[in-house]
């Protein structure tokens, strides 16, 4: 399961015609007036950065599973800002990544002058996908099991405790009566069409975010004609769920040559690639042995060494001090990595959307022989896909055809906004969607990795959700500044 996208000061995380009868899923359909009647909003105001604005709080009855006319009703939850234009565009809907995350949470980060720059396009939608934040049913489960700190990382054991822990929760979340079934990318994309049906609107905009963009594009898929543009930024494509190792190993490469250019530097210093390989082949012979909190001994091995920096190459300050860590562990200093271990150990609550959406996405044969043919020249391994393979086939999990990984065609406007450091939805990704698109525009930020930011970049993506078809092709952004000590 993938992590969270980061928390940092950008639009993304603060934010990783009526139709009578639309057809959704094979042989299902939602009626407009059961959607009316199922929507409510009451007035009221949302606290944003310690600031109170007002807003109203919607609730949308939906059914959990559609393919199912038995099927019961959930409760999803949205906020929606209205516009300050006196002609607004389209509402606009905010789709958090995740996938897991919520739109409520994102937008409780967001700085009220975003939120006023979107509300010049359009009223400004946050929806709480099925099973996230104020929506019901509440889809997380108790801890699972830890890992322990007196052995070495091993993604074999590791995947047998995430296996353990999830069939304990499909469990669980079964004895609360939930259908796991209807958990899936394709159903969050009929919630859209019935939040838009419900707000009585002929057409919507999308701003979705890292899962977001999943999601985005499913809808832009099963409901053509509803989108009238969308901003999808770090672009998870249809068959895009589980990562390559190829795109993690090319920026780890690239930051490699960035680093030796860097002109703080230290002259004797090993390349950032060579000081990782020599630490890795160290690791494999011998694990490292750190006394860790309260005499506790952590025990590292290779494969340690690989998820932490799989999960570093996602977030730009920590590829930031990468260098000085990896240098550090060359002269027999791992305690950042008995650090970040040792949180990654821990049982943590496990998200039942987070579970099934992501399993169910899955992947098609091909991308999954690519992935293994990548393997063995691989320096950062699978690790970033962990533990996806372990626990994706539990028979309780639903799993989506492969149709639903083929390539999405669609006339809407979209900008498709990448990160060049970005290992896990890389610019390949935005260009493969592209050719489906054939009014997509690519938006590359330069230094840029899985969390997106900067006035320009917000400056760009607020401009085409209110209409303007020329965002710049690149934007670049302050150099990486390695830390150093």
């Amino acid at each position: 399961m993938r992590n969270r996208d980061p928390l940092y000061r950008n639009i993304f995380t603060y934010l990783s015609g009526m139709c009578l009868a639309c057809t959704l899923l094979a042989g299902t359909k939602v009626r407009a007036q059961e959607n009316r009647d199922s929507l409510t909003m009451v007035p009221g105001s949302f606290m944003m950065r310690g600031t109170r604005i007002l807003a109203e709080q919607g609730s949308l009855r939906v059914p959990e599973r559609r393919a199912n006319p038995a099927s019961r009703r959930i409760t999803l939850r949205f906020i929606r800002f209205a516009s300050t234009s006196v002609r607004p565009g389209p509402p606009i809907v905010f789709l958090a990544g995740g996938p897991g995350d919520a739109a409520t949470r994102a937008f409780s980060t967001m700085p009220p002058s975003l939120l006023d720059s979107l509300r010049a396009a359009g009223d400004v939608i946050g929806l709480d996908q099925r099973g996230t934040g104020t929506s019901e049913p509440d889809m997380v489960c108790p801890p699972g099991g830890a890992y322990p700190n007196d052995q070495a990382g091993d993604p074999a054991r590791m995947g047998l405790i995430a296996r353990a822990a999830a069939d304990t929760c499909l469990a669980l979340l079964a004895s609360r009566g939930i259908d796991i079934s209807g958990y899936t990318t394709e159903e969050s994309a009929a919630d859209i069409e019935s939040l838009r049906i419900g707000l009585h609107t002929a057409r919507i905009s999308l701003l979705g975010a890292s899962y977001g963009t999943h999601l985005g594009l499913a809808y832009l898929r099963q409901f053509p004609g509803r989108v009238a543009r969308a901003v999808l930024g770090d672009v998870e494509g249809p068959d895009h769920t589980f990562k390559l190792p190829s795109n993690g190993d090319a920026v780890f490469a690239r930051l490699d040559s960035i680093e030796a250019a860097d002109s703080t530097r230290p002259h004797d210093a090993p390349r950032l690639l060579a000081a990782f390989d020599s630490v890795r082949s160290a690791l494999a012979g011998t694990p490292a042995r750190v006394e860790y909190r309260s005499g506790q001994t952590m025990e590292l091995g290779p494969w340690d060494l690989q998820r932490m920096v799989s999960d570093a190459l996602g977030n730009v300050q920590q590829i930031s001090a990468l260098p000085d860590m990896i240098s550090k562990m060359l002269h027999g200093d791992f305690s950042a990595l008995a650090f970040w271990a040792f949180r990654f150990r821990q049982a943590h609550p496990l998200i039942g959307m987070h579970l099934a959406m992501d399993c169910a996405s899955y992947a098609t044969d091909a991308r999954l022989v690519r992935i293994q043919q990548e393997l063995p020249g691989s320096r950062l391994g699978d690790a970033i896909n962990f533990p996806m393979l372990a626990v994706c086939d539990l028979p309780a999990l639903p799993r989506l055809p492969d149709s639903f990984r083929a390539p999405v065609h669609s006339d809407a406007a979209v900008l498709l906004v990448s990160g060049d450091l970005d290992g896990r939805t890389p610019p390949s990704n935005a260009a493969e969607v592209a050719r489906g698109l054939p009014n997509a525009h690519l938006l590359l930020l330069v230094n840029s990795s899985h969390s997106l930011g900067g006035d320009e970049v917000q400056s760009a993506l607020v401009h085409f959700l209110a209409g303007d078809d020329s965002p710049p092709g690149t934007v670049r952004l302050p150099d990486v500044t390695f830390r150093r000590q």
